[in-house]
């Protein structure tokens, strides 16, 4: 049993049947306040679980501002 999540263009392959979104971030190595798991097309929480099966997509979350303000 194993969740398949795309991150950065490459599938990373987690030995789990079902985890919370914040687990799966902490076993990648990241932060939960700059990046942002997307089940099934909807970004979801980080205490939301994901499934072997779930179409799993992490992403950077990009913070900006305005210059010269």
């Amino acid at each position: 049993m194993s969740i398949e999540v795309l991150y950065r263009g490459k599938v990373i392959v987690i030995e789990e049947k079902e985890i919370t979104a914040g687990e799966l971030l902490k076993k990648l190595g990241l932060s939960p306040a700059s990046s942002l798991v997307v089940k099934n097309g909807e970004v979801v929480t980080e205490r939301e679980k994901v499934r072997e099966g779930d179409n799993i997509r992490v992403v950077n979350a990009i913070s900006g501002g305005t210059e010269g303000l």
